[in-house]
Parts: structure tokens; sequence; C-alpha cells
């Protein structure tokens, strides 16, 4: 049974990344659809998107959920109320959608829609095994790089100093750590969207 919305919330706030990815994956492809067709621009698509996932690691807390235990209908408020503020700041008339009208227009991309396959538990397990091995083939200095800003959860400015490095190196460094990941797993991901999300979730908590 896969676990609900609040349960993954919970998870989330005490540090558990897998979680996080699983709420991510359960979502992310439905919150894409329902802001871009809002929005018809890709970037910004993608700009409202990963402040909400930036939200949701920062302030967990605050994400309710409904009686089901389902946090979707949070989530989209906020997107709604997130399109109307992109709206605004652009002058530009606001789409007459409704929050409940969630019916995606036939016209659209499917690259725009299907960002990415679902991912079950059990390969987000895998996958990230897969990705421990690599990172164990890695260069030293990489491996102490990754281990801390992946994780340990520190920040740019911690490992830095723990590891007598620069900034700037410390991000070089993982740069080429998760370039390094996307070059060696295994071919069945490596032209994979699922591989393009697991990197994507990596780089936006190498923020926190």
């Amino acid at each position: 049974m896969s676990p609900t919305d609040y349960t993954l919330l919970k998870k989330i706030k005490s540090g558990d990344r897998p979680a996080f990815m699983l709420l991510y994956d359960r979502y992310w492809d439905s919150l894409y659809s329902f802001v871009f067709v809002r929005t018809r621009d890709k970037e910004i698509t993608e700009e409202i998107l990963q402040n909400l996932w930036v939200k949701l690691l920062e302030h967990t807390d605050t994400i309710q959920t409904d009686d089901s235990e389902s946090a979707k209908g949070y989530l989209l408020r906020h997107l709604h109320y997130r399109i109307i503020d992109f709206y605004n700041s652009h002058k530009k008339t606001p789409p007459t959608l409704s929050i409940d009208e969630f019916d995606i227009p036939h016209e659209i991309d499917t690259a725009d829609t299907d960002y990415f396959e679902i991912l079950e538990e059990n390969e987000i397990s895998a996958l990230l095994l897969m990705i421990d091995e690599v990172v164990s083939r890695l260069p030293s200095t990489e491996q102490q790089v990754y281990d801390m800003r992946i994780r340990k959860n520190m920040s740019v400015s911690e490992t830095a100093e723990a590891l007598g490095l620069s900034n700037k190196t410390v991000s070089n460094k993982l740069s080429r750590a998760l370039g390094e990941i996307r070059e060696q797993l295994n071919p069945e991901y490596q032209s994979s969207k699922k591989l393009v999300s697991i990197l994507f979730l990596m780089e936006i908590l190498t923020r926190y």
C-alpha cells in the first residue's frame, strides 16, 4: 500500500529524501500540466513548480492535507495563487480557468505534459543503490563533497570549510559528480526521464 501524503510529509520533515522523491514523483506530472495549461510558458511553469518544491522543503509544516491525507488540494490552491501572481507581475489578463477545471487541452505537446515516467518505490530504491555504487568509484574529494552535500544535507559553505575548499570548488565537484552519475549508470536509465527526475531532485536538494 502506498504511503499517504501525510505520512510522506512527516518523513520529509525528518529529512527522509526518498519520501520527498516519492511525493515529488506522485504529483509532478499533474502539477506541471495544471500550471502549463494556464501559463503556456515552459520556463515559467518550471520556475513556479521549483519554488513549490523549495517551499515544501523549507516549510513542510505548512503543507495541509485533507481527510484522506492527500495534499493535492493544497498544492493546487498554492499553484493557483502563484499563477495569479505571475499574471499580475507581468500585467497580463489571467486565464478564466478556475482551480477545479483540470482538463488538459489536446493541443498541449506530449513532451510538456508527460514530463517523466512514474517511479515506483522499489525503482527509487534500486536507482539510489546504483547511484551509490557510482559514487563509490568517484575520486575521494568528489565522494566527500557528494556525501556532505547530498547525504548529510550540509550547505556549500559548511562543506567548503570542512574540506578546506572554496565554495566554487565544492559546487564544481558536485556538478562533476552528478555528471559522472549520469554517464555511468546502467543503460536502462541513461536516456530515461527517470534519471532526469532524480538528478533534478538532487539539484534542488543540494541547496538544503
